[in-house]
């Protein structure tokens, strides 16, 4: 989807419950595209832990 930035200030709430149901919104301004809205993914926990833990030990270097 595409919107200009006039039209995320008119139609804020219709943008964002269109990024909220999965679609990326490329915002342009005079025509040439400046900034992409997606909806950010909920962290899976199980997962992250999993991989930290595949990474194995990590040491880390004394402060300075």
């Amino acid at each position: 989807m595409q919107a200009t930035l006039t039209e995320l200030r008119r139609e804020t709430g219709r943008i964002i419950r269109a990024v909220e149901h999965g679609a990326e919104v490329v915002l342009t301004e005079h025509g040439e595209p400046r900034l992409t809205l997606t909806a950010i993914k909920p962290v899976d926990r199980k997962a992250a832990a999993a991989a930290l833990k595949a990474i194995g030990p990590v040491e880390f270097l004394p402060r300075k």
